[in-house]
């Protein structure tokens, strides 16, 4: 990453050319620390949305993950293959395919979240009253640019870093 800050940039141009840095950063770390578990990016957000309900179809999987079908299946192929999900037609159209999460899913999940969480603990630093001032400093921009990009769409106010709440991951 080069770093592009100059003095004839606006505040605006150094806080986009500083969240675009770190944006790479952030997704270069994910993808070497996904891949110490033998997962991609997209794989753990897979386990990790799936974590959270009782099954997901194919095509709402894509959505949260911001991608199309066909990569989904691939995402699912692998995650199947290493025993961490199962597939299984829904009960109300047998036409849709639900995934879910098995007992191996479901610990692998655990465990590397918890290990992320950690990592970024470290990562980021833990000056409590920094952190809050980060947060009330690039929440309105965050919602700026989910109103800019999806209007009329109510904004999602947990603080969940996945894609599904309107990160820019995956």
């Amino acid at each position: 990453m080069k770093n592009s800050s100059t003095a004839d940039n606006s505040p605006e141009q150094e806080i986009y050319l500083l969240l675009t840095d770190l944006f790479y950063l952030l997704d270069d770390t994910d993808r070497q620390f996904f891949g110490e578990y033998g997962l991609s990016t997209r794989q753990f957000w897979a386990l990790h949305h799936l974590s959270e309900v009782d099954g997901l179809s194919m095509i709402d999987l894509s959505r949260m993950l911001f991608t199309d079908k066909s990569n989904v299946t691939a995402i699912a192929d692998r995650l199947e293959s290493a025993g961490l999900i199962k597939r299984s037609p829904a009960l109300q159209d047998r036409r849709v395919i639900m995934l879910t999460l098995t007992p191996e899913g479901v610990a692998l999940h655990e465990q590397v979240f918890a290990a992320h969480e950690q990592r970024i603990r470290t990562l980021i630093g833990s000056d409590e009253e920094v952190l809050q001032q980060a947060v009330q400093i690039l929440e309105p921009i965050r919602s700026r640019f989910q109103r800019y990009l999806h209007p009329g769409v109510p904004e999602v106010s947990e603080n969940t870093p996945s894609p599904a709440n309107g990160s820019a991951r995956r």
